[in-house]
């Protein structure tokens, strides 16, 4: 199962962690992997691209990829936008394949 966590700090979105293969199907044919892999990869990237500091891990061999993005970002208005879209999208997946994807929210300590 892939678990994809977002962390809070003061009520906002500040990291994004997926972890683990959604074991849907074979590598390469996973369907349920390629849709989660787009959707969080696709809100780093738009994030970055507004400029944002970001820091991210991805380790493909594990099933990870974990990016944060700065609570007093300049553009935390565009980021938590673009932050909302990603766990709509991820709950609308979950809710088609509850067993290979799920979503966890954590509050960090500040």
């Amino acid at each position: 199962m892939t678990t994809v966590t977002f962390f809070y700090e003061n009520g906002i979105i500040v990291r994004v962690r997926a972890a683990g293969h959604s074991g849907f199907a074979e590598h390469g044919s996973d369907v349920v992997c390629a849709a989660t892999s787009a959707l969080v990869q696709t809100a780093y990237l738009a994030i970055n691209d507004l400029g944002a500091e970001t820091e991210f891990v991805r380790d493909g061999k594990k099933g990870l990829f974990e990016f944060a993005v700065g609570a007093a970002c300049d553009k935390r208005h565009d980021v938590d936008v673009i932050l909302r879209a990603l766990l709509v999208g991820l709950e609308d997946l979950r809710s088609g394949y509850p067993q290979y994807v799920s979503t966890k929210i954590e509050t960090m300590e500040v």
